[in-house]
């Protein structure tokens, strides 16, 4: 599968804008050290069995890191919801994805130690050729 399944969802959301102002990375958060940076991380997280031929079922988790400050979680927060938003919206968006929904919900951010939120979504992607 060229390209992989979180970068597929990446370019998904980029492209409908939904991570303006956020430095977009894959796979890990690698933090610039500069606290008023805000990030979004896409990264593979497991999913069904995946069979030639066969609709196969792909988790990717989309990490939402607040810069920080009071006004900075409300971004954030702001943010995750236009995510789930787009995605109720937006089901089955193109051929590359195919079936894509929310799974858990919004779980409650955590923060970091530098004094930031993160808030780890998870989605489940179907896709079949």
């Amino acid at each position: 599968m060229t390209p992989p399944m979180h970068k597929r969802v990446r370019n998904w959301m980029v492209d409908a804008g939904l991570t303006d102002n956020f430095i977009v990375q894959v796979l890990a958060w690698n933090d610039t050290g500069k606290l008023a940076d805000r990030f979004i991380v896409f990264r593979p997280n497991g999913g069904a069995n995946i069979h030639s031929e066969l609709a196969a079922e792909y988790y990717v988790l989309v990490d939402v890191v607040s810069a920080k400050g009071v006004t900075e979680f409300q971004r954030a927060d702001d943010t995750v919801q236009a995510i789930i938003q787009y995605v109720q919206d937006n089901p089955q968006p193109n051929d590359c994805i195919g079936y894509i929904e929310n799974l858990g919900g919004i779980p409650s951010p955590v923060q970091t130690t530098e004094g930031r939120l993160v808030y780890r979504l998870q989605f489940a992607v179907t896709y079949g050729e």
